[in-house]
């Protein structure tokens, strides 16, 4: 009976180690499989391969210059104001330039000095040519006589050249408009005195609105879907939501080294004068990519120290942290230029303990 009794005790016994080691081991099979991340993965949207792209710009005038006094004098009486729409040769200011004036009479005179001293080289010349003729004198006394008219000659035409340029500069003293444009700086008043050339500073700058300038800088992504003639949308701020159409004219056709974008010029027509230099522009292109550009979700990036990077799983359901290049920030969606293919699977909200190689397991409902 007591012998009974022991078997059934160590059969009990070895009943509960064995239910216990079954518990340990689904125990740690459970552990085991809870270890591997499961997680969410999407396919890449391509984006579409007709894109508006909007871009600061700004704007400017069609031509501007900035108006100097090529002579030296005093003002003697503007007619021209800021905001004043002026026409070419129009007559904008009147300088005193009594240095000039008396330049002038002085080299006037002395033209008709040597003019003089001209005739009565030639008269002279001529009486000498006869007489070696007729062998009353030495040849060589001749020809110093011809030789003082040649002389004589070239400097009535010096003087004359001099006459000429400061008639030249006599005609400066009247500042007119080089184009049709509109004033927008005056600088001068009357008595001012007034320097010759660019040292000084300018009377006038005056600016050609009838058509604008509108410049953006296109990152190099986009540079090589620009071209001359494509349409353009101008929105201005200052002027509420009313587009100006407009189209690109022309590009620096090289992308600029500092800041990898392609300085790009946008013309738009003024006629109406409704614009004015200087305003902020957005400007929108529809461009046509050439490059295999994606659109995902905001919440699929990673910022790690090593720099931006995209989690994926690859065929063996490993994560590998793949590094991206972002495009255009549309909010809830990013565009992605680079890193990433049509294949790819990627983890959705991933965690930031990610790391590369690490296994996981893919959620039976994709996206």
């Amino acid at each position: 009976m007591l012998i009974a009794l022991g078997i059934v005790l160590i059969a009990l016994a070895a009943l509960g180690i064995l239910q216990r080691m079954h518990a340990q081991h689904e125990l740690s099979e459970n552990t085991d499989r809870n270890a591997v991340p499961i997680v969410a993965v999407l396919i890449p949207k391509a984006a579409p391969a007709d894109q508006s792209l909007t871009l600061p710009g700004t704007v400017d005038s069609w031509q501007d210059a900035q108006i100097y006094a090529r002579t030296t004098g005093y003002v003697a009486k503007w007619y021209v104001d800021i905001g004043a729409r002026v026409k070419k040769g129009q007559r904008l200011a009147d300088l005193d330039t009594p240095d000039v004036d008396n330049e002038l009479l002085q080299g006037q005179a002395q033209m008709r000095t040597d003019e003089a001293n001209e005739k009565l080289a030639k008269v002279t010349a001529d009486r000498y040519e006869t007489l070696v003729k007729q062998g009353l004198v030495a040849l060589q006394t001749g020809d110093q006589y011809v030789a003082q008219l040649n002389a004589d000659i070239a400097t009535v035409e010096a003087d004359r050249a001099n006459v000429a340029k400061l008639e030249n500069m006599e005609q400066f003293k009247y500042i007119t408009a080089p184009f049709d444009g509109v004033i927008t700086q005056r600088n001068l008043d009357v008595g001012a005195l007034v320097d010759a050339g660019s040292t000084g500073s300018n009377l006038f700058v005056i600016a050609d609105t009838s058509k604008l300038r509108v410049f953006i800088d296109v990152p190099e992504s986009y540079a090589s879907s620009v071209h001359i003639g494509m349409p353009a949308t101008v929105t201005l701020s200052s002027y509420g939501t009313q587009p100006f159409a407009g189209s690109v004219a022309r590009t620096a056709d090289a992308l600029d080294p500092n800041t990898r974008t392609l300085r790009t010029e946008i013309d738009v027509d003024n006629a109406g004068q409704a614009l004015v230099p200087g305003v902020y522009a957005n400007v929108k292109l529809a461009l046509a990519t050439a490059t295999h550009n994606f659109i995902v979700p905001a919440n699929t990036l990673l910022f790690r120290s090593e720099g931006l990077r995209i989690a994926l799983v690859d065929a063996q359901q490993h994560v590998h942290l793949q590094p991206i290049t972002l495009g255009r920030d549309f909010g809830n969606t990013i565009e992605v230029t680079s890193g990433l293919d049509v294949q790819d699977r990627i983890i959705l909200n991933p965690a930031d303990s990610l790391y590369e190689g690490e296994p996981v397991s893919i959620a039976s409902h994709d996206r």
